[in-house]
């Protein structure tokens, strides 16, 4: 009959125990990857998610990085399951929080502008000038400055709204390269973009004689989102190509890195790692 040597016995036992506890040992932080929605490809929340990128490879969390047209469409990628981290802006999760979607914010990126800008030698100059038989473009569908005049004309025209005449203007819903040639044949009267105000984009508008006006209504300042308002109404320095600064009234819109509540309310060693990441 075989037997095992005492020594012989305790390397097997010992063996097995090692086994036991790989096979028992919960699985990594990295064997889950996290898949994250971002803006267009170069712009702003295109740089910062790449930054987060980095940082969640440092502590062994695999990612994807998928561009999408902005913060409407990043808030329909979390809530439809596509993503799990995205950079957003604060009306976009307002938007889907009223669709039932909850998101957990686990950082800042910080406010822009939603701005208000006329052709040269228009006679319009603040939002109210607008009605009926005008035209806004507010970028692609799916973009946060769409999204933002969405949500101030809902505000507007629902039953907390005055209806003033701004909020029956037409939608342009073009690439921003189409602004000028557009304006020049008459089809829009105004760009509503949510931008930083030294951003390419408005400085191209500022550069081809674009003016800057007033956007402001007592019914957006109303709308309030967990106990503050949606938007903040504020004057800004905005700066222009010939290296002046002139002030513009505009609203104030937040962005926050946020993720989906699975992720929130999972494993809380990720879900830290992902926070510290987004910091």
């Amino acid at each position: 009959m075989f037997r095992l040597r005492p020594v012989d016995f305790l390397l097997v036992l010992a063996a097995l125990i090692v086994l036991t506890l790989c096979l028992l040992a919960p699985s990594p932080v990295a064997a889950q990857t996290l898949d994250i929605a971002t803006g267009k490809a170069s712009g702003g929340y295109d740089r910062r998610a790449k930054q987060i990128v980095q940082r969640l490879e440092q502590r062994g969390i695999p990612t994807t990085l998928t561009n999408y047209n902005g913060s409407d469409e990043i808030s329909l990628a979390l809530c439809g399951g596509r993503a799990g981290l995205g950079i957003l802006q604060i009306d976009a999760i307002y938007a889907r929080s009223l669709e039932g979607c909850q998101m957990k914010a686990v950082g800042s990126y910080g406010a822009e502008a939603a701005l208000i800008l006329f052709p040269p030698r228009s006679d319009y100059d603040e939002l109210s000038d607008l009605g009926s038989g005008t035209a806004v473009l507010v970028d692609t569908v799916g973009s946060g400055s769409d999204l933002f005049w969405r949500t101030i004309t809902r505000v507007e025209t629902g039953e907390d709204g005055s209806g003033d005449d701004w909020a029956s203007a037409r939608v342009v819903n073009d690439p921003l390269e189409l602004a000028n040639t557009s304006a020049q044949m008459g089809e829009i009267h105004a760009v509503v973009l949510v931008r930083k105000p030294d951003s390419p984009d408005v400085q191209i508008l500022l550069g081809q004689g674009w003016t800057i006006g007033e956007l402001w209504d007592r019914d957006i300042n109303a709308l309030v989102f967990n106990g503050a308002p949606l938007y903040r109404s504020a004057k800004f320095m905005v700066p222009t190509p010939g290296g002046s600064t002139v002030k513009a009234w505009a609203y104030e819109v937040r962005s926050f890195i946020a993720v989906t509540r699975s992720i929130a309310d999972g494993d809380r060693q990720r879900f830290a790692a992902v926070t510290a990441a987004a910091q």
